[in-house]
């Protein structure tokens, strides 16, 4: 699928959109924007933070498709341009049996996204980072108990290191699972493709304790 760089006027029109949305009622300019929703009330009872930024072009892509994804309630959230629109979204841990050397384990989440266009969304959240599966999961869709395969693990660049007491694991790689795409296009009627083969963004996971 072509991810083409979008022109000014469509991409001015992502930026207040994401914001509009947010709550925020300044307009961003055309070049550059960053913003940030409020953390969630319980954030500081949290085990840290994953943070899922998407790759240039991806932003555009589901844009394109008519589809704009936007922060659940208690994910922190950004916008700017580099190369393309890059989208942020902060998760907070909430519970974790991950073992980083035997590659086995989940790191649970609050918070989530919610797609919407054509009149219709999507939310999905509640992530479980599945180490053994190599996949994170939306364990609820549309606020139902769900085990829905959401996107695929790269752990080719991935890097671990140590803050103190913190866990940093960064440059982990996000593709599309091809379940999750399939729900998009059913949904949103997009084309987004289902080969598992749509890159879409990176993960870094900060752990305390």
């Amino acid at each position: 699928m072509s991810l083409k760089r979008p022109r000014r006027a469509p991409l001015a029109a992502l930026f207040v959109a994401l914001l509009a949305v947010v709550g925020l009622a300044a307009a961003p300019s055309a070049g550059a924007a960053t913003v940030s929703s409020a953390p969630a009330a319980t954030a500081a009872k949290t085990l840290g933070t994953t943070t899922v930024t998407t790759a240039p072009g991806v932003a555009e892509a589901l844009l394109r498709s008519g589809i704009v994804p936007l922060p659940a309630p208690g994910t922190t959230f950004g916008v700017k341009y580099r190369n393309g629109v890059l989208v942020s979204y902060g998760f907070p841990i909430t519970g974790s049996t991950a073992d980083l050397a035997a590659g086995t384990g989940d790191i649970t989440h609050s918070g989530g996204i919610v797609f919407v266009g054509k009149g219709r969304s999507l939310a999905v959240g509640s992530f479980d980072i599945d180490l053994a599966a190599g996949k994170v999961f939306a364990t609820t869709v549309n606020g139902a108990a769900a085990h829905v395969p959401l996107l695929d693990l790269d752990l080719a660049k991935v890097r671990v290191g140590t803050v103190g007491t913190t866990t940093v694991v960064s440059g982990v790689g996000l593709k599309l699972d091809p379940v999750a795409a399939g729900v998009l296009n059913r949904t949103f009627g997009s084309k987004l493709p289902t080969d598992g083969s749509l890159t879409f963004g990176t993960a870094n996971v900060r752990i305390r304790g």
